[in-house]
């Protein structure tokens, strides 16, 4: 059963992380059928982010946006671990356990996902 919410929990962060070009992705197993719809009101915040895997504590963003308004890092289980609105084109994350994270752009009504490994 674990191995199955596993599953279905790295499909979502990977239909997320990596925004496909159309508007509506689903996945089905034997048991269930699941549509993910994406909203018209948010648009994608397409930015990037180095090192990944990361190497040390500083991370750095590449966006056509120079106004991003708040960065946020997740865990896996999508609780929001670590938050910062003012900072330049990289920040000095604290002392995080390794593993996979979510770093969330915002600008607007714009939000950019993004997976971050930390080995």
């Amino acid at each position: 059963m674990y191995q199955n919410i596993f599953i279905f929990f790295m499909f979502i962060v990977g239909a997320i992380c990596h925004a496909q070009q159309s508007e509506s992705q689903s996945i089905q197993n034997n048991d269930n059928h699941f549509e993910l719809n994406a909203q018209d009101t948010l648009q994608r915040l397409q930015f990037e982010l180095y090192p990944n895997p990361l190497v040390g504590d500083l991370l750095s963003f590449i966006s056509p946006r120079s106004e991003i308004k708040e960065i946020a890092i997740l865990n896996i289980l999508g609780e929001e671990i670590y938050k910062i609105s003012t900072f330049n084109n990289q920040i000095q994350l604290p002392n995080l356990t390794r593993g996979i994270y979510i770093v969330k752009l915002k600008q607007a009504n714009e939000i950019g996902l993004r997976r971050l490994v930390i080995p």
